[in-house]
């Protein structure tokens, strides 16, 4: 038996279940995608030079974010956050949108702003902690949603009925 692992650990490696031995190379603390599922639902180490990609939902919005390579010291997030509304369904909307954005202009991580397809996007990024635990990776996350907050809660209210909205309490 190799020294410093237990007879249940080499009987898994033993077992050709490879998660065990693929998790037990990893350094400690295990950084945020250090290991993937390789095709065959097997943990394996990732290459940390390529992205890495994942979804999340806050407050029904649907957020993308994207942790570059190693070589990049940041994670990004971007979100549509609903359409502008035309002039002739919600003048006030409209116009309180656009000043919305106009507001975000003081987010310290990322900006609010309409894009060439009138939707209301955000777009932030910030720095990535390291070591890049879940925990502290989500951590980071959490601030540039806690920072957004109040930017959601107001798009509740001038968005119209029809048009993606953000679910806030």
């Amino acid at each position: 038996m190799e020294q410093g692992r237990s007879d249940t650990t080499q009987r898994l490696i033993a077992s050709g279940i490879p998660t065990i031995e693929a998790l037990a190379k990893q350094n400690l603390p295990l950084e945020f995608g250090a290991v993937e599922l390789d095709p065959h639902g097997r943990v394996t180490p990732r290459d940390p030079a390529k992205p890495l990609h994942f979804r999340f939902h806050y407050l029904g919005v649907p957020f993308d974010v994207e942790i570059p390579g190693a070589e990049s010291s940041e994670i990004r997030l971007a979100a549509d956050l609903g359409e502008l509304p035309y002039t002739a369904e919600s003048p006030i909307g409209r116009h309180y949108a656009q000043q919305l954005v106009r507001a975000a202009a003081l987010l310290p991580h990322g900006r609010i702003f309409i894009d060439n397809r009138q939707h209301i996007r955000l777009e932030a990024a910030c720095t990535r902690p390291i070591p890049s635990t879940i925990s502290q990776v989500f951590a980071a996350i959490a601030v540039i949603l806690l920072e957004s907050l109040p930017y959601l809660r107001f798009l509740t209210e001038v968005l119209p009925q029809h048009s993606y909205r953000p679910r806030v309490q």
